[in-house]
């Protein structure tokens, strides 16, 4: 079974670094691994494909993370979302917390922590 990831993040080259090492991470097509630049592009992916795995960064133009999540649950309640920020604190934490983030990555990050925790999420069917 072949996973669906979305990473959502207006730094284009994080989005596309960490697309790389999620697309070597799973290999031989168990992994499609989409981008969106925005909240609003990432909600609209979402509306036309579902997604087992989020990755969105809190600070976007438009949408921020938060008021992406909201969108997501209230599209897909189910799926997995990671949040990554430079911005962190104690407040933002407990809010994704509660709207159901799995995970919360401060930047900068280990892009092994990272794998990790997807393939932590991620259910085990696509994965070797």
């Amino acid at each position: 079974m072949q996973v669906r990831i979305l990473i959502v993040d207006d730094e284009e080259n994080l989005a596309r670094f960490l697309q790389q090492a999620l697309l070597l991470e799973f290999t031989g097509g168990e992994a499609v691994v989409d981008l969106a630049y925005s909240g609003e592009e990432g909600l609209s992916r979402l509306a036309a494909q579902s997604y087992d795995l989020i990755i969105a960064d809190y600070r976007m133009p438009g949408f921020n993370g938060l008021e992406l999540i909201k969108g997501v649950r209230y599209l897909d309640p189910y799926t997995a979302i990671i949040l990554v920020t430079a911005f962190g604190s104690d407040e933002l934490v407990h809010e994704a917390q509660e709207l159901g983030v799995k995970q919360f990555f401060s930047k900068p990050f280990e892009i092994d922590d990272m794998l990790l925790v997807v393939r932590q999420l991620l259910p085990a069917q696509g994965r070797k």
